[in-house]
C-alpha cells in the first residue's frame, strides 16, 4: 500500500492535481488580501456612521448636554471611546464622558486618516493589523457615510476590530480551502480523462507494440476525437504501420540475404574453378585466336569472383563499431595517396582547425574507396580541400575529381546497394559501405556535385570538443 501510494505521489496525475491546488489557493490568497482590507474598511466605516448617529443626539438636545448613562450607552453602542463631528457652519459636536479619564485606556495609539489611504496602505493596514500583538486604541477621522458634509474623528479599541476580521479571514480561508479542493478535484478528473487517459493508451500500445511488431492487432486504433490527442494517436498508427511493413521487408529482405551468402559462397567456389581452367586452357591454347576468347572468359570470370565476394562480404559483415580517437586528418589523406601508387594525381589543400573525433581505420576505408572510384572513373587528379564546416564543430574533407561525372541514373540511387554503381560490372557497395562507415563515427558522407568536370563528395566528421 504505502509503495504504491509513493508511486501515484510520483505521477502526472498526483503532480497536476496538487498543482492544481496549489494555483487556486494562491489565486484565493491574492484574493484574501484585497477583502480584509474591505472588512476593515467596511469596520471603520460603520463605526464613523454610528458615532454620526450618537452625535445627532447631542444636536437634538438644546443645551448640548446628556446625562452621563446616555452618554455611556451612545459610546457602547458605536463602540467608542469619545467621538467628535464637525459640520460647516455649525458648531463642532462631540462625546468625552468624564467617566473615561480614569478608564484603562490602552497605551499605543494609532491615528488613520480614512480620506487619505489608498488601496494598498488598507490592505497593508489590514494584513499589519492581523499579526499585531497589542493591545491599542486607535483614532479613526473620516466623512459621515450618511452625510459626506460631516467629518467625524472617533477613538475606538482596536481589539474588538481585530477578532472580527480574524474570525473573517478564517472564513476566507477555510471557503477558499474548500474552492480550492473541489476545484482541483474537477480539473483533476477533467485532465485525468482528456489528457492522462489518452497518454497511457498512447504508452500501453507502444509497449505491446514493442514486445510483438509483427502482431497486427498491437497496432493502435485512433479514437475519433478531434483534438491533438487524436492526432498524436493517429501519428503513432501510421508510425507503428509503416514500421511493421519495414520489419517485415527486413525480415525478408534478411532471408533473402541469408540465401544469397550461401549462394554467393559456392558460387565462388565454382567461378575461382572456372576462372583456373581457363587460365589453363589460356596457357595450352596455341591459336591466338583461342587465346583472345579464353582471355575474355577470364575477365569475365575475375568480374564474376569479384561481385560474389563484394556480396558475400556485404551480407556477413556486422555493422561497423568505431574505436573513436583524437585523429589528425592530413596524415591520413597521405597515406592513402602513397597507396593509390601513380594512377591518381593527389592534391591537397587546406587544413582544419585541429583535430577530429573518429575512427582512423574507417577514415581510411571511406578516403580509400572515393579514390578507387575515381580512378575507375577515368580521373587522373583528385583534389583534397580540408576545411572547417558549419557550424564549426564539424571538419570538412572535399574530395573532388577530374572524372566525367556520374550518370543521372548513379546519382538517384548513389548510396543504395546494388543501385548505384555508374561502371558496368560493379557491384554498387563501395559507397554505401563508405557512409555507413560515415555515420558510425557521427559523421555523414554525401555526393557535393558531378557533373562533366568532375564528382565532388564531401565527408564530415565531428572535432575533437
Amino acid at each position: 500500500m504505502i509503495a504504491r501510494l509513493h508511486l501515484w505521489r510520483r505521477s502526472l496525475p498526483a503532480r497536476l492535481l496538487a498543482l492544481t491546488a496549489l494555483f487556486v489557493m494562491l489565486a484565493e490568497v491574492l484574493i484574501f488580501a484585497p477583502s480584509v482590507g474591505r472588512f476593515r474598511l467596511d469596520y471603520l466605516e460603520r463605526r464613523l456612521s454610528d458615532a454620526h448617529l450618537a452625535l445627532l443626539a447631542v444636536e437634538a438636545r438644546p443645551d448640548g448636554m446628556l446625562d452621563m448613562s446616555l452618554q455611556m450607552r451612545l459610546l457602547s453602542h458605536a463602540g467608542a471611546i469619545s467621538m467628535t463631528a464637525w459640520q460647516p457652519g455649525k458648531p463642532a459636536l462631540a462625546l468625552h464622558p468624564l467617566s473615561s479619564r480614569p478608564m484603562s485606556v490602552p497605551h499605543a495609539w494609532a491615528r488613520y486618516d480614512l480620506r487619505e489611504e489608498g488601496f494598498l496602505e488598507l490592505i497593508g493596514d489590514a494584513l499589519r493589523g492581523l499579526i499585531t500583538t497589542e493591545d491599542r486604541a486607535i483614532e479613526v477621522i473620516g466623512l459621515s457615510p450618511v452625510d459626506d458634509r460631516v467629518l467625524v474623528q472617533v477613538l475606538l479599541p482596536e481589539t474588538p476590530m481585530l477578532m472580527e476580521m480574524r474570525a473573517y479571514g478564517m472564513r476566507v480561508l477555510i471557503l477558499s480551502a474548500f474552492i480550492s479542493l473541489i476545484t482541483a478535484a474537477l480539473v483533476y478528473i477533467s485532465l485525468l480523462w482528456l489528457l492522462v487517459r489518452p497518454m497511457r493508451r498512447l504508452s500501453a500500445s507502444m509497449h505491446a507494440f514493442c514486445e510483438a511488431p509483427d502482431d497486427a492487432r498491437r497496432v493502435i486504433v485512433p479514437s475519433r476525437r478531434g483534438d491533438e490527442v487524436a492526432l498524436a494517436e493517429q501519428a503513432l498508427c501510421t508510425m507503428q504501420t509503416r514500421l511493421r511493413d519495414a520489419l517485415r521487408q527486413q525480415a525478408r529482405l534478411a532471408a533473402v540475404g541469408r540465401g544469397v551468402a550461401k549462394i554467393s559462397h559456392d558460387l565462388k567456389g565454382v567461378l575461382t574453378t572456372a576462372l583456373l581452367e581457363s587460365d589453363r586452357l589460356e596457357a595450352s591454347a596455341a591459336d591466338p585466336e583461342v587465346k583472345a576468347v579464353t582471355q575474355g572468359i577470364a575477365r569475365a570470370l575475375e568480374r564474376a569472383v569479384t561481385l560474389t565476394s563484394s556480396t558475400l562480404r556485404f551480407a556477413t559483415e556486422q555493422p561497423p563499431v568505431p574505436h573513436l580517437v583524437a585523429v589528425d586528418l592530413r596524415p591520413l589523406l597521405d597515406e592513402v595517396a602513397e597507396g593509390c601508387g601513380r594512377e591518381l594525381h593527389w592534391q591537397i589543400v587546406g587544413q582544419t582547425g585541429g583535430p577530429v573525433r573518429a575512427d582512423p581505420e574507417a577514415i581510411l576505408r571511406i578516403l580509400d574507396n572515393l579514390a578507387r572510384n575515381a580512378t575507375q572513373a577515368g580521373a587522373s587528379v583528385l583534389t583534397v580541400t580540408l576545411q572547417d564546416g558549419r557550424p564549426s564543430e564539424w571538419a570538412q574533407v572535399v574530395v573532388a575529381d577530374n572524372g566525367p561525372g556520374l550518370p543521372p541514373k548513379a546519382r538517384e540511387n548513389l548510396f543504395v546497394p546494388f543501385s548505384g554503381s555508374a561502371r558496368p560490372g560493379g557491384s554498387g557497395l563501395g559507397l554505401p559501405i563508405a557512409r555507413e562507415l560515415a555515420e558510425s563515427q557521427g559523421g555523414r558522407l554525401s555526393l557535393l556535385r558531378s557533373g562533366a568536370d568532375g564528382t565532388a563528395f564531401v565527408l564530415e566528421v565531428p572535432r575533437l570538443a
